[in-house]
């Protein structure tokens, strides 16, 4: 995932960038691909932000604790979502407090 998200955001001199579609016919239609393309790359380093701490977690003890409430999370929970930083309850509260934008 790493890979493919270097490849994704690097142009060819290896600058940070993304892809543009300026040559579309349809400007506006190159200016919504672009807004697509910034999304996933957003969305992709998140995913990568979230397997980071999930890794730091492993090595200092902390996996599978909830960072909230100290509970364990759910084994099934982390078979779903293995980077999951809470228990489902805990999450729940979170997202009701932070409704995404």
């Amino acid at each position: 995932m790493l890979a493919e998200f270097r490849r994704e955001t690097r142009d060819d001199e290896g600058q940070l960038g993304l892809p543009h579609h300026r040559g579309e016919s349809d400007r506006s239609v190159g200016f919504e691909m672009e807004a697509v393309d910034l999304a996933q790359g957003l969305r992709d380093a998140g995913e990568l932000q979230a397997i980071d701490s999930a890794l730091r977690r492993l090595r200092d003890g902390s996996f599978g604790r909830c960072a909230d409430c100290g509970d364990a999370i759910d084994p099934e929970r982390l078979r779903a979502e293995p980077a999951a930083l809470r228990c489902a309850a805990c999450q729940r509260r979170h997202e009701r407090r932070h409704p995404p934008a």
